[in-house]
């Protein structure tokens, strides 16, 4: 079996692009929801553990660590920013960090043999090594070598399983918006891509072709700028989370000034909770566990509307000014495809 994980490909976006992708789109219907918060990191951590947010502790794209004020980036496992370079893998070790089996060591276990195929680049990641270890590494670039390469490992003789990872369509929504002509060129790309992929896979060998979270375009003029907001950032002592999804880390005491400060300003557009509300509600999965706790903001923001992110242009990739985004609970950034390939 392939698993196929197209990073940004929500349900509702390949709904409302069906012409643009008619093989995908033809699949099959069912929808799976992703992990909240909608955020590559936190999902990919799901996949390759088999476990929630609030038991493998991958609670965002960024993470507060106990001891330190740096918000981990868990994506590049870096302090700070995403594009900062310091490097945190000896700081936190991911492997203990996040210390559970992985899908792939257990499935090792049971005699089932496990390939990962990924970007040469993410072969030793932090991420890699915290949540997707156990399988033997196949570097590929480019989705026709990722879909060869796993195809090829999954009709090896034996029970296997591969799971493999493609980034661009995401990227792409990132930089020019989701629906943009650049985006859609891609989706279409990946759906002849697909198609191929699927005829010539080997008898008893399944493709599962699923997504990470969806994603939504949020104009310039509607995203809220941290860094000219002092009232949302007094008593913060870290600022974690994604752009749609902020987690505040209060300063001691001071938790209740900055629920009261985020309600006043949000209003309508977003849902703002405590931690304690968050984890009662399960958004973080049916458990949390005590060490998991602590990494969740004493505030947590989601958006409730496609119209609003929240951006610090000194601590965010490109100053947070980017139109796609993901992160919060709407529909079109939690739904995605599971769609299940066979000849």
């Amino acid at each position: 079996m392939v698993i196929l994980v197209i990073d940004g490909l929500g349900r509702r976006l390949l709904d409302d692009h069906a012409e643009v992708a008619p093989y995908l789109s033809g699949v099959s219907r069912l929808t799976l929801d992703a992990p909240f918060p909608t955020t590559t990191a936190t999902s990919l951590a799901t996949i390759g553990t088999g476990v929630p947010p609030g038991e493998h502790g991958v609670t965002g794209y960024s993470v507060a660590v106990a001891g330190d004020d740096r918000p981990l980036i868990v994506l590049t496992w870096s302090w700070e920013r995403h594009d900062a370079g310091l490097d945190a893998r000896e700081d936190v070790v991911p492997e203990r960090w996040q210390p559970r089996p992985t899908a792939f060591e257990r499935a090792a276990a049971a005699g089932v043999r496990p390939v990962t195929v990924l970007r040469p680049e993410f072969a030793t990641s932090g991420l890699t090594r915290a949540a997707l270890r156990g399988g033997r590494i196949v570097p590929a670039t480019g989705l026709h070598e990722t879909l060869e390469a796993a195809v090829r490992a999954a009709g090896r003789p034996g029970p296997t399983v591969v799971y493999a990872h493609h980034g661009d369509l995401d990227a792409i929504g990132h930089l020019a918006g989701p629906a943009s002509e650049a985006w859609l060129t891609e989706l279409a790309t990946i759906d002849q891509l697909c198609a191929r992929a699927a005829e010539g896979l080997p008898p008893g060998v399944g493709l599962v072709v699923t997504a990470d979270h969806g994603m939504v375009e949020v104009p310039d003029e509607h995203l809220v700028e941290l860094a000219e907001r002092p009232d949302l950032l007094a008593g913060v002592r870290v600022l974690t989370g994604d752009f749609r999804a902020r987690q505040l880390h209060a300063l001691p005491g001071a938790a209740d000034e900055v629920l009261a400060a985020w309600d006043e300003a949000c209003g309508p557009l977003a849902h703002v909770v405590t931690r304690q509300d968050a984890i009662a509600a399960g958004w973080f999965g049916p458990r949390v566990t005590d060490e998991i706790r602590a990494r969740i903001g004493d505030v947590v923001v989601s958006a409730r509307v496609p119209q609003i992110g929240w951006v610090h242009r000194d601590r965010d990739l490109f100053g947070g000014r980017v139109p796609g985004m993901h992160g919060a609970l709407t529909p079109e950034e939690i739904e995605v495809p599971a769609l299940v390939i066979t000849r």
